[in-house]
Protein backbone atom coordinates (compact mmCIF):
# COMPACT_ATOMS: atom_id res chain seq x y z
CA UNK A 1 0.00 0.00 0.00
CA UNK A 2 1.48 3.33 -1.00
CA UNK A 3 1.64 6.29 1.30
CA UNK A 4 -1.20 8.21 -0.38
CA UNK A 5 -3.59 5.25 -0.10
CA UNK A 6 -2.64 4.80 3.55
CA UNK A 7 -3.42 8.48 4.28
CA UNK A 8 -6.83 8.19 2.57
CA UNK A 9 -7.68 4.98 4.48
CA UNK A 10 -6.66 6.56 7.78
CA UNK A 11 -8.70 9.71 7.04
CA UNK A 12 -11.79 7.62 6.23
CA UNK A 13 -11.31 5.54 9.38
CA UNK A 14 -11.02 8.71 11.47
CA UNK A 15 -14.18 10.17 9.90
CA UNK A 16 -16.10 6.94 10.49
CA UNK A 17 -14.88 6.86 14.07
CA UNK A 18 -16.04 10.45 14.61
CA UNK A 19 -19.52 9.60 13.30
CA UNK A 20 -19.78 6.56 15.58
CA UNK A 21 -18.64 8.55 18.63
CA UNK A 22 -21.12 11.33 17.82
CA UNK A 23 -23.99 8.85 17.59
CA UNK A 24 -23.01 7.11 20.81
CA UNK A 25 -22.65 10.43 22.63
CA UNK A 26 -26.15 11.60 21.63
CA UNK A 27 -28.64 10.96 24.42
CA UNK A 28 -31.63 8.80 23.54
CA UNK A 29 -34.88 10.67 22.87
CA UNK A 30 -36.93 11.57 25.93
CA UNK A 31 -40.36 10.04 26.50
CA UNK A 32 -41.94 13.33 25.46
CA UNK A 33 -39.93 13.36 22.22
CA UNK A 34 -40.98 9.76 21.52
CA UNK A 35 -44.66 10.64 22.06
CA UNK A 36 -44.39 13.70 19.81
CA UNK A 37 -42.72 11.55 17.13
CA UNK A 38 -45.54 9.00 17.45
CA UNK A 39 -48.14 11.72 16.77
CA UNK A 40 -46.15 13.30 13.94
CA UNK A 41 -45.73 9.87 12.35
CA UNK A 42 -49.48 9.21 12.51
CA UNK A 43 -50.15 12.58 10.84
CA UNK A 44 -47.66 11.82 8.04
CA UNK A 45 -49.19 8.37 7.56
CA UNK A 46 -52.67 9.91 7.24
CA UNK A 47 -51.47 12.29 4.53
CA UNK A 48 -49.83 9.36 2.72
CA UNK A 49 -53.02 7.28 3.11
CA UNK A 50 -51.23 4.53 5.08
CA UNK A 51 -54.13 3.68 7.37
CA UNK A 52 -52.34 0.85 9.19
CA UNK A 53 -49.51 3.22 10.09
CA UNK A 54 -51.95 5.88 11.31
CA UNK A 55 -53.08 3.49 14.03
CA UNK A 56 -49.71 1.78 14.59
CA UNK A 57 -49.30 3.78 17.80
CA UNK A 58 -52.71 2.75 19.11
CA UNK A 59 -52.84 -0.05 21.68
CA UNK A 60 -54.94 -3.17 21.25
CA UNK A 61 -56.46 -2.06 24.59
CA UNK A 62 -57.61 1.27 23.11
CA UNK A 63 -61.00 2.68 24.09
CA UNK A 64 -62.21 6.11 23.08
CA UNK A 65 -65.37 7.83 21.90
CA UNK A 66 -67.15 4.45 21.93
CA UNK A 67 -64.54 2.84 19.68
CA UNK A 68 -61.96 0.11 20.11
CA UNK A 69 -58.78 -0.05 18.02
CA UNK A 70 -60.54 -1.79 15.13
CA UNK A 71 -63.35 0.77 15.14
CA UNK A 72 -60.85 3.63 15.17
CA UNK A 73 -59.02 2.11 12.20
CA UNK A 74 -62.32 1.82 10.31
CA UNK A 75 -63.16 5.45 11.11
CA UNK A 76 -59.79 6.63 9.82
CA UNK A 77 -60.11 4.46 6.70
CA UNK A 78 -63.58 5.83 5.96
CA UNK A 79 -62.36 9.42 6.29
CA UNK A 80 -59.34 8.80 4.06
CA UNK A 81 -61.21 6.79 1.42
CA UNK A 82 -64.03 9.35 1.22
CA UNK A 83 -61.45 12.07 0.79
CA UNK A 84 -62.73 13.94 3.83
CA UNK A 85 -59.20 15.25 4.39
CA UNK A 86 -55.90 14.98 2.60
CA UNK A 87 -53.72 17.15 4.79
CA UNK A 88 -53.04 16.60 8.47
CA UNK A 89 -50.89 18.97 10.52
CA UNK A 90 -50.14 18.75 14.20
CA UNK A 91 -50.27 22.40 15.25
CA UNK A 92 -49.34 21.88 18.89
CA UNK A 93 -48.73 19.17 21.49
CA UNK A 94 -48.38 19.27 25.28
CA UNK A 95 -47.26 16.11 27.10
CA UNK A 96 -47.09 15.05 30.76
CA UNK A 97 -45.23 11.83 31.61
CA UNK A 98 -45.32 9.95 34.91
CA UNK A 99 -43.42 6.67 34.74
CA UNK A 100 -45.11 4.34 32.27
CA UNK A 101 -48.20 6.54 31.83
CA UNK A 102 -48.60 9.80 29.99
CA UNK A 103 -51.25 12.24 28.90
CA UNK A 104 -51.08 14.48 25.88
CA UNK A 105 -53.22 17.19 24.37
CA UNK A 106 -52.66 17.59 20.63
CA UNK A 107 -54.22 20.08 18.24
CA UNK A 108 -54.46 19.08 14.60
CA UNK A 109 -55.63 20.81 11.45
CA UNK A 110 -57.32 18.51 8.94
CA UNK A 111 -57.57 20.00 5.45
CA UNK A 112 -59.58 18.84 2.48
CA UNK A 113 -56.92 20.09 0.09
CA UNK A 114 -53.18 20.30 0.31
CA UNK A 115 -53.62 24.07 0.30
CA UNK A 116 -50.56 24.75 -1.81
CA UNK A 117 -49.92 28.47 -1.72
CA UNK A 118 -52.76 29.14 0.73
CA UNK A 119 -52.46 30.53 4.22
CA UNK A 120 -54.00 28.37 6.94
CA UNK A 121 -56.63 31.01 7.65
CA UNK A 122 -57.70 30.82 3.98
CA UNK A 123 -58.35 27.08 4.32
CA UNK A 124 -60.76 27.46 7.23
CA UNK A 125 -63.61 26.76 7.65
CA UNK A 126 -64.49 25.62 4.13
CA UNK A 127 -61.44 23.53 3.36
CA UNK A 128 -60.14 22.61 6.81
CA UNK A 129 -61.08 22.07 10.42
CA UNK A 130 -59.18 22.13 13.69
CA UNK A 131 -59.50 19.39 16.31
CA UNK A 132 -58.18 18.81 19.82
CA UNK A 133 -57.23 15.29 20.92
CA UNK A 134 -56.98 14.40 24.62
CA UNK A 135 -54.85 11.26 24.80
CA UNK A 136 -53.87 8.73 27.44
CA UNK A 137 -50.75 6.73 26.65
CA UNK A 138 -48.97 3.83 28.29
CA UNK A 139 -45.57 2.32 27.70
CA UNK A 140 -45.95 -1.14 26.15
CA UNK A 141 -43.40 -3.64 24.88
CA UNK A 142 -43.16 -1.83 21.52
CA UNK A 143 -42.98 1.68 22.99
CA UNK A 144 -45.60 4.30 23.81
CA UNK A 145 -49.16 3.47 22.70
CA UNK A 146 -52.43 5.40 22.90
CA UNK A 147 -54.84 3.55 25.18
CA UNK A 148 -57.58 6.18 25.39
CA UNK A 149 -58.68 9.28 23.53
CA UNK A 150 -61.33 11.93 23.25
CA UNK A 151 -61.53 14.48 20.44
CA UNK A 152 -63.59 17.44 19.43
CA UNK A 153 -63.65 20.24 16.87
CA UNK A 154 -62.13 23.50 18.10
CA UNK A 155 -61.97 27.03 16.71
CA UNK A 156 -58.92 27.94 14.65
CA UNK A 157 -57.93 30.52 17.26
CA UNK A 158 -57.61 27.73 19.85
CA UNK A 159 -55.43 25.65 17.51
CA UNK A 160 -53.19 28.65 16.83
CA UNK A 161 -52.95 29.43 20.56
CA UNK A 162 -51.97 25.84 21.25
CA UNK A 163 -53.27 23.17 23.53
CA UNK A 164 -53.54 23.59 27.28
CA UNK A 165 -51.37 21.57 29.64
CA UNK A 166 -52.58 18.00 29.88
CA UNK A 167 -53.86 16.61 33.16
CA UNK A 168 -51.35 14.65 35.21
CA UNK A 169 -51.31 10.98 34.21
CA UNK A 170 -53.44 8.95 36.61
CA UNK A 171 -52.36 5.63 38.03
Amino acid sequence: MNRRTLVVVLALAAALGAVIVARLARPPPSDEERIRALLDGAARAAVERRIGDVVAGVSERFRGEGLDRRGLKQLVAAQVLRGEWVGVSISGVRVAVDGDRATAVADAVLSRSLGAGKALVDLLPGEASAHRFDLVLEREAGGWRVVGARWRAIPLADAIEGPPAPPAPGR
